[in-house]
């Protein structure tokens, strides 16, 4: 029933207040008949209230009274010619608190919801502050003006001050070391581009950081600060070098069984072991040949891990980086096809000349495809490509294998640091001889790695022209072809 203008006339002049409302409805429904202290206990109103909207209604004749004072009571009974008014009003009253009702349901559940949510996410910032308080490394978050916004209690140690002291000052305030080197730092990475970085400070008193900063963005994208990881790495760095002159000392040690093996290769090839057979001559030259390499791989670990860059001097020279690539690719067929493995190898049509030591470039790509073999899956793939980008030469080894965490690819180049997917035997320095190399030589390596799908691992290097004669040669077969 839609309300008329005399049901709001009715409703404005008699059931003008919601006590009213709600007392003629509860006489309606229950065909009750009460005093005013019953009346009282049954609505939870206050006695002298419900008398004077009762006198009202018994004037507008709606309610009947019989009685006076204490003792009056009061029922419905309405005037015949309002009888339609009444119906109107308490279909009314019904839908309007049938609805009331159901939204107050919602309401009660949508804030028992939000009690939820705000419970879990206090739960998770509960934790969160635990795991974080809980850290040997100290952890500080710093706002686009170089404010403290958050440090747990390693980093305020770290600091020399505490979490009280320093949260909601600037960095700077605290004029210490490090506090001045990680204000440096985070300013870095608060320009555009917004890289993160990694730093190694070597303290005065003794103590090697390792301070790893990275942006934090809003949901749009918008630069909120930086969240800067600190850690001691003494005790690690003493524990590399300690590795270092390990290695040292059995790279030496293995020079000479080395020797002896290729002086007996060799006492067969040059007859003193009486006269061999072709196959046997092939065999010892083979003996030859990898002993002298294997001679000189020890000769470099030596001087990796003796002093400076630890790569031995260069010797450059001009070649076509495919042919260096298929060689090394030829070695692992065998073991790829043993392992299940795919290899694809994709070279660019035009030869992809590079000035570089061949010799140590062959070990940077069989590093590579070692790795991509070694920490494959089943049945997995390799792709070794080779082409021309942008006046540079690229060589990429990507893999199906186990890949690496991103949390752990800024230090995959680090010396004896093996990644936590990498399992089985591995000295965790290919990867970082791989990049002394390509440095060395002008270039950079480039990663992208993503846990259980793979990893690509892009060399890139500079190109260098074509070698004359072979360009000589080139131009005069084009002419040739050219003419008619």
């Amino acid at each position: 029933m839609s309300v008329t203008d005399t049901l709001r006339s009715f409703l404005r002049k008699v059931l003008d207040t919601p006590l009213k409302q709600e007392l003629l409805a509860f006489f309606i429904t229950n065909r009750a008949m009460d005093t005013v202290h019953g009346l009282s206990v049954w609505l939870g109103r206050p006695a002298e209230e419900i008398r004077a909207a009762a006198d009202s209604l018994v004037q507008a004749g709606l309610l009947r009274k019989e009685g006076e004072g204490e003792n009056a009571i009061y029922s419905y009974q309405p005037r015949p010619e309002i009888a339609d008014l009444v119906d109107a009003f308490l279909h009314l009253y019904q839908t309007a608190r049938a609805q009331l009702q159901q939204e107050l349901l919602q309401a009660r559940q949508q804030v028992e919801q939000a009690w939820e949510q705000l419970r879990a996410l206090q739960w998770e910032q509960s934790r969160f502050r635990l795991i974080l308080s809980s850290m040997t490394d100290g952890v500080i978050v710093l706002l686009p003006d170089g404010t403290v916004s958050y440090l747990n209690e390693a980093g305020a140690q770290l600091l020399g001050s505490s979490t009280q002291r320093l949260t909601g000052k600037r960095l700077e305030e605290s004029d210490t070391p490090i506090a001045n080197l990680l204000m440096q730092a985070a300013q870095e990475v608060s320009q555009p581009p917004y890289p993160a970085i990694t730093r190694e400070w070597n303290l005065p008193n003794g103590t090697t950081l390792r301070a790893n900063l990275l942006p934090v963005f809003d949901p749009q994208r918008q630069f909120m600060g930086v969240v800067c990881v600190l850690s001691d790495i003494t005790r690690a760095r003493q524990r590399e070098r300690e590795q270092r002159e390990m290695l040292s000392v059995l790279a030496h040690d293995i020079k000479s069984p080395i020797t002896a093996i290729r002086g007996f290769a060799l006492s067969g090839l040059k007859g003193y072991l009486g006269e061999l057979p072709q196959p046997a001559t092939r065999a010892f030259q083979v003996i030859a040949e990898q002993t002298d390499r294997l001679h000189e791989m020890v000769q470099q670990i030596v001087q990796l891990l003796t002093g400076g860059q630890g790569l031995p001097p260069l010797q450059p020279i001009r070649f076509d980086l495919r042919e260096c690539a298929q060689k090394v690719a030829q070695a692992y067929e065998g073991e790829c096809a043993g392992k299940g493995l795919t290899l694809s190898v994709q070279l660019d049509e035009q030869p992809v000349w590079v000035h570089a030591d061949r010799g140590l470039m062959e070990r940077v790509i069989d590093n590579l495809m070692s790795n991509a073999v070694k920490y494959n899956r089943e049945a997995g793939q390799i792709w070794l490509r080779v082409y021309k980008r942008n006046g540079e030469a690229v060589l990429e080894v990507e893999d199906t294998g186990v890949g690496i965490p991103a949390s752990e690819l800024p230090f995959i180049f680090h010396r004896f640091y093996r990644a936590s997917t990498a399992k089985g035997e591995g000295s965790g320095l290919g990867l970082s001889f791989v990049q002394q190399v390509v440095e060395a030589h002008g270039g950079r390596i480039e990663v992208n790695s993503s846990v259980g799908q793979g990893s690509l691992f892009r060399v890139v290097l500079p190109l260098t022209s074509e070698p004359k004669i072979l360009r000589k040669g080139r131009e005069q077969l084009e002419g040739q072809e050219a003419k008619p």
